[in-house]
């Protein structure tokens, strides 16, 4: 691949790509292509209602084990709170976790490893006389095509019955909550029944893991209302519909809230009701909703809100409501969120850096569609640089057209190349775009951020990511097989329209290009001008390695004599100094 790279170069810049096909998701493809941030830890809320039976899983001889994974793979108790596999969620914070929690690594098996592994609770539970019961668990796990069953059976575990935690449909790389407090209302098999047995069970292939602590059987609530998730989001030309955190004040448009309800009670539940609150701007609601128990609805406020396109900051509060009497109403709210209405900044992220996206040091690109709602001029992309990221790595934003016309993706635009800096992990950067693009009102664009990579020295770029989005609206470019994926988590990839990038873009453009860039013998400098330069290659620390004078429009320079490697090759002109990028692979 990177002795075609000039090759791959032009391909990028002038062909286009299909946009309205279904993509693959690229983290169900490249497992590790995701990194996350440490999730921060959720209150445990205190579980209501008669516990009828619990089990902090301190004792290993109360459970039983088997399976039929290969390689085998038993559940296990253990009291390693840093055994899990993801860094976001390690270590577990289970209200018991020092006397134990049961686990299961699929992770740990490997790409080829097959799991269907099945822990089960020796002895019955008597639910007589308790006609609604609920299975409740601390639980914690990230997503990646992999099963988690409750199976319950009120025969002694003669036949079961299966509740599903996750089916393997879900979006890949989503992290639950340090710890997530799972509710299964289990009333339809274990309700007024003598002999119920509790199983647990995991099916994964090289998929994450489950943890599980702290399960009891409690009487559920008669009526019990729960906010699971929002949904919302503007309509547009790219036919989703789309949440911008940040907006330019020529793309303020109307904007939808709806909510995902979930009744966990035992009634049907009539009246079911879904506001978001923005104090003194906004009140929408939904119209009142029948919700059956144990059912899952997304219902929608039948206003929109439109803000005023002025400079602020909109706090929307989120509850779900009923008529009914709730004995615990804290799961009916979700924490508050911020929309900010102000001039250049147009983002779909949340604004902290909660995970990454990468390679491996391959090169890729990745961003955000946006839509366009009133004539706008872009100067430039930002993009927020993940704190994995490796200094000297060598990066460039994108622009393209989403052309509904011929179902492609149109490249219209790009910045000049810049290199990664030690004070640009962790921080926001920003990158003009070679010439200013007037973007037309009704259509939608792709902004993205990308690499070259280093043929897998390092991390490369790895691009910061905040939240997430909904499949098939933010996009992954993957250079080694030349192929376009979705993301599920949100890259914090934004359109900037600040005019004076468009300065900016024009005082900084670099006034040479390397080629072919990896080399393995030597690298080709061509001048836009023939004025006298210094051309010196530094290595990461900023040693000197090899320094030559010229005033030629084109120079070669050896790397003969150079290790392999990533360097600095820098251009010093006209009393300015630019920088790329290089990589030495003989």
């Amino acid at each position: 691949m990177k002795n075609n790279y000039l090759f791959l170069l032009i391909v990028l810049i002038t062909s286009s790509v299909q946009a309205q096909k279904q993509f693959k998701d690229i983290s169900s493809e490249k497992k590790h292509v995701i990194v996350s941030d440490p999730v921060k830890p959720e209150k445990i809320p205190t579980v209501k209602g008669i516990t009828l039976w619990q089990n902090d899983f301190s004792d290993n001889s109360e459970w039983t084990y088997d399976n039929t994974s290969a390689p085998y793979l038993n559940w296990e108790i253990t009291t390693a709170a840093d055994t899990i596999p993801v860094a976001a969620l390690s270590p577990a914070i289970f209200t018991t976790v020092a006397n134990g929690f049961a686990f299961i690594n699929s992770d740990s098996q490997g790409q080829n490893g097959v799991q269907n592994a099945n822990m089960t609770y020796n002895g019955t539970i008597n639910c007589t006389g308790y006609p609604n019961v609920s299975l409740v668990f601390e639980q914690q796990y990230r997503t990646y095509l992999d099963t988690r069953i409750v199976r319950v059976s009120n025969d002694g575990g003669t036949t079961w019955t299966d509740f599903y935690i996750t089916d393997g449909n879900e979006p890949t790389a989503q992290n639950t909550a340090n710890p997530d407090i799972a509710s299964v209302n289990i009333s339809s098999v274990a309700g007024n029944q003598a002999n119920v047995k509790i199983q647990l069970n995991y099916q994964g292939n090289w998929g994450w893991y489950w943890a599980v602590d702290d399960i009891k059987i409690i009487e559920t609530d008669q009526y019990d209302l729960k906010l699971q998730s929002i949904a919302w989001g503007t309509d547009g030309a790219f036919g989703e519909r789309l949440p911008y955190y940040q907006v330019p004040t020529l793309q303020v448009a109307p904007i939808n809230f709806g909510g995902a309800l979930k009744n966990i009670g035992v009634q049907d539940i009539s009246d079911a009701t879904f506001t978001a609150v923005i104090n003194g701007v906004y009140n929408g609601s939904t119209s009142p909703t029948f919700i059956a128990a144990s059912n899952l609805d997304t219902i929608w406020c039948g206003t929109t809100f439109t803000p005023a396109a002025t400079v602020a900051t909109h706090v929307v509060q989120l509850a779900a409501s009923t008529s009914n009497i709730e004995p615990d109403m804290t799961n009916n709210v979700l924490p508050s969120m911020n929309i900010e209405i102000n001039t250049n900044i147009y983002a779909r992220d949340r604004g902290t850096i909660l995970g990454g996206i990468s390679n491996a040091g391959e090169g890729y690109e990745v961003g955000n569609v946006f839509d366009i709602f009133t004539n706008d001029v872009l100067y430039g992309i930002d993009a927020y640089i993940h704190p994995t990221a490796e200094i000297g790595s060598e990066i460039f934003t994108k622009l393209y057209y989403n052309n509904t016309g011929t179902g492609v993706f149109d490249f219209v635009d790009e910045s000049a190349p810049y290199v990664i800096q030690a004070g640009d992990l962790g921080q926001k950067i920003t990158l003009p775009l070679q010439n200013f693009q007037a973007l037309l009102a009704n259509e939608s664009y792709l902004a993205m951020v990308g690499s070259f990579g280093d043929g897998g020295i390092s991390n490369d770029l790895v691009c910061a990511t905040s939240g997430s989005s909904a499949p098939q609206t933010a996009f992954y470019y993957d250079y080694t097989d030349q192929t376009w994926y979705y993301t599920s988590s949100s890259p914090m990839v934004r359109m900037n329209f600040d005019p004076s990038l468009g300065i900016e873009a024009s005082a900084n453009a670099v006034p040479f290009t390397i080629f072919p860039n990896p080399s393995n013998d030597q690298f080709t400098v061509k001048l836009s001008n023939g004025n006298n330069a210094t051309i010196e290659i530094l290595d990461l620390k900023g040693n000197s390695i090899k320094k030559t004078n010229t005033n030629s429009m084109q120079t070669n320079i050896s790397t003969a004599s150079i290790s392999n490697g990533v360097y600095l090759l820098t251009i010093t002109t006209n009393g300015n100094t630019f920088t790329k990028k290089i990589v030495v692979q003989h």
